[in-house]
């Protein structure tokens, strides 16, 4: 039986044709282009670029939960790689680094009710980063920055793809609009950061979620977090997270204890941080997937990709 002879969807077929779509091609050379001019970016900031981590006893715990996505292996268990938080603080020990990124896979095995949001999948590549002696507003300047350069390149190297899958030439912002998390939600109600991505016609920062452990609490103002994420306009929602961390012992423990972290599971890194190891640092990550998303104006983040990662969906590739 021939693929074309088949009468009733089966997730072959739906894989089959997820792999010839027209457009697939047109969008890739997008990603491939952000990615091209990432790499241009970091290397003219003279950030170092370090290669990823795919296990690791330690790995973000992520403010939501997942499925649980660890292999026992040398006696201890290992965990698929949900970010490089911690290695890229921990990289940052080397007197002689003072900034690096990382083209980072990342595993997020979502449960079914992120299938449908338009902006999840379950394995995606992020694009992270980190500086030793910065603050979020270094790092907030230095992401508009390369916003504003990926999207100049990619204007110059394939603007008639640009033209065909947006509609019109990626366009160049000035400074960003900076919003408070709590402002937003008393304006408009839970759903405040889709709201807002939709009515708004350029990025925005979100400052002050309360999420994991390694996101500092500001000292002068407690239950007040010195983070930020990135929103894309036109409702296409966040795009980057990131924070100053926390790199003090106490702070650390007081912090874990304060959203439910296993203490255990960090040992080795509260070691590091009661010897004083861990350094000052702030950085960030943004979705290579969603960043092509926005610029290619996709209804679902899935069709960034080649092989669906939708989550809770079967697959046979």
């Amino acid at each position: 039986m021939s693929l074309e002879t088949l009468t009733e969807p089966t997730v072959l077929e739906a894989t089959v044709s997820h792999l010839k779509r027209t457009s697939l091609p047109k969008i890739l050379k997008v990603q491939q282009g952000i990615v091209r001019a990432t790499h241009e970016f970091m290397f003219k900031e003279g950030l170092t670029q370090l290669m990823p981590l795919m296990l690791s006893p330690i790995t973000d715990p992520l403010n939501h939960g997942v499925v649980d996505a660890t292999i026992g292996y040398a006696d201890q268990r290992w965990s698929l790689t949900k970010s490089m938080i911690f290695h890229k603080q921990l990289a940052l020990m080397n007197p002689e680094l003072d900034s690096l990124y990382i083209v980072s896979p990342n595993v997020r095995l979502e449960f079914a009710d992120r299938a449908d949001t338009g902006r999840h999948l379950f394995e995606f590549t992020q694009i992270d980063f980190e500086f030793r002696g910065k603050d979020r507003f270094f790092v907030m300047e230095f992401m508009e920055e390369l916003v504003n350069f990926v999207f100049s390149r990619l204007n110059e190297q394939i603007p008639e793809i640009i033209l065909e899958l947006r509609g019109e030439l990626l366009p160049q912002y000035e400074k960003w609009e900076v919003c408070r998390t709590e402002k937003l939600e008393a304006a408009l109600g839970p759903d405040y950061e889709h709201l807002k991505s939709k009515e708004a016609t350029k990025p925005f920062w979100l400052l002050n979620h309360k999420r994991e452990f390694y996101d500092k609490e500001d000292p002068k103002r407690p239950g007040t977090y010195l983070n930020y994420d990135l929103i894309w306009p036109e409702g296409y929602g966040e795009g980057l997270s990131g924070a100053e961390r926390e790199h003090e012992y106490r702070q650390i423990r007081k912090r874990m204890a304060e959203v439910g972290t296993n203490e255990e599971v960090f040992a080795h890194y509260l070691d590091i941080a009661k010897a004083g190891g861990i350094p000052k640092t702030a950085g960030g990550g943004f979705g290579v997937e969603r960043m092509t998303r926005f610029i290619c104006r996709l209804k679902d983040v899935d069709e960034a990709t080649v092989f669906s990662r939708k989550p809770c969906t079967k697959a046979v590739f």
